[in-house]
C-alpha cells in the first residue's frame, strides 16, 4: 500500500466550480469504497486528495476526472509517480471541439468512471456504451478513448455532419488511422432521415451515431443491449422539451421503457441532470417505476444561479427482470 496524494486539476475546478472537493471526494470514494479514508490537503496553490491505495490501482486513479498527477507522500515529501491513464485517441477528439450546449468533458469522464465501477466486466473492450441523447458525441468519443464500443441516438439530424467534421479534423491533425461508414438502420432511407447513421472506427474501437427519437431506442438499435447507458440530460434552461416546458420529465417518461429495455441484466444507467428541474426524487421515480434500482451516489455542484448539476445511478438488477 502507498500513501498517495492526487493533485486536483485546474481543468476540474472549472468543471465542478466551488464544489470541486466534494465532487472529487465522491468520485474517489465510489472507486475506492465507502470505508476508504480520504483527506484534503492544500500546499501553496496546489490542492490534493490523500488516500492509501495499492500500486495496482494507480492506472484507475489516473483516469479519475479530477486527477492531474499522482504523488507518493512520505515524510512530508511529494514524489511524482510515472503513471499515465493510457487512453486511446488524442485528447483533442474530446476536448478540441467547442460548441453551444456541449457536455462538459470532465463530467462525462466522471459519469463513465462511476458507471464502470458499478458493473462487472472482464476487459473494457467488452463493454458496450449507449448515450441515448448524445448530441455531438462527447460521451461516445470518451467511450472510444476508454476502449469501449459506443453508440448514440440524436434527434438533431445536423449532428451527423458536425460529428464527421470534428473527428475528420482531429484524425488528420494527429494522423490517426480511421474509417468512416454511413447508411440507414435496416438499410433503407426513411422520411426525415430517421435511422440515418455514421460510424467512426479507430484504435480498435468504434462509435455509431443514429438520427432519431430516443423514445424508439429499441427499434433504432435493433434491440441491442448495453452494459452502460450514460447521458447528460437537458438542463431545462436553454431548451424547451417537446411539450413546451422546461421540465424534461415527460420526455424521459416517454423514453424510459426503451432505455431500460436496452440495458443488459446488471447494466447501469448514469445520468447527469439539473436538480432544480427535475427534482432528484422525480427523476429517480421515472426509472425505478420501470424496475431499476437507485444506487447511493450523488455529486451535486452549482454551475450557475439556475443550475445545480447532480448525478443519479440506476441498476438493472436480476431480481427485477
Amino acid at each position: 500500500m502507498k500513501n498517495l496524494a492526487l493533485l486536483i486539476s485546474p481543468r476540474a475546478k472549472g468543471a465542478y466550480f466551488n464544489d470541486i472537493i466534494e465532487v472529487a471526494t465522491a468520485e474517489l470514494t465510489w472507486i475506492m469504497g465507502a470505508d476508504q479514508a480520504v483527506t484534503y490537503k492544500k500546499i501553496g496553490p496546489m490542492e490534493f486528495l490523500e488516500v492509501e491505495a495499492d500500486k495496482a490501482l494507480l492506472p484507475t486513479l489516473a483516469r479519475l476526472s479530477f486527477v492531474y498527477g499522482i504523488f507518493e507522500y512520505q515524510n512530508e515529501q511529494l514524489t511524482p509517480l510515472p503513471v499515465e491513464a493510457n487512453f486511446n485517441l488524442h485528447e483533442d477528439f474530446v476536448f478540441g471541439a467547442k460548441f453551444k450546449g456541449k457536455t462538459n468533458e470532465l463530467l462525462t469522464q466522471l459519469l463513465l468512471n462511476v458507471g464502470l465501477k458499478s458493473i462487472e466486466y472482464r476487459k473494457i473492450s467488452d463493454v458496450k456504451l449507449l448515450d441515448p441523447m448524445c448530441g455531438r458525441a462527447t460521451t461516445l468519443l470518451w467511450g472510444m478513448r476508454y476502449g469501449m464500443k459506443a453508440k448514440g441516438i440524436e434527434q438533431d439530424a445536423k449532428a451527423l455532419a458536425d460529428i464527421r467534421l470534428n473527428v475528420k479534423k482531429w484524425s488528420k491533425i494527429h494522423r490517426q488511422k480511421h474509417q468512416f461508414s454511413d447508411g440507414f438502420v435496416g438499410g433503407k432511407s426513411t422520411k426525415g432521415n430517421k435511422g440515418k447513421f455514421i460510424e467512426f472506427s479507430a484504435a480498435d474501437t468504434s462509435m455509431r451515431v443514429i438520427t432519431g427519437d430516443s423514445a424508439t431506442a429499441c427499434s433504432l438499435l435493433k434491440d441491442e443491449k448495453f452494459h452502460l447507458i450514460v447521458s447528460d440530460l437537458p438542463y431545462g434552461i436553454q431548451h424547451f422539451t417537446t411539450d413546451k416546458t422546461r421540465n424534461p420529465i415527460a420526455v424521459l417518461r416517454a423514453c424510459a421503457t426503451d432505455w431500460c429495455d436496452s440495458l443488459k441484466p446488471e447494466g447501469v444507467m448514469v445520468l447527469a441532470f439539473n436538480r432544480n428541474i427535475p427534482r432528484r426524487k422525480d427523476l429517480l421515480a421515472v426509472f425505478t417505476e420501470q424496475g431499476l434500482e437507485a444506487l447511493d451516489f450523488t455529486a451535486p455542484h452549482q454551475m450557475s444561479e439556475s443550475i445545480v448539476r447532480d448525478i443519479v445511478v440506476l441498476k438493472k438488477t436480476i431480481d427485477h427482470l
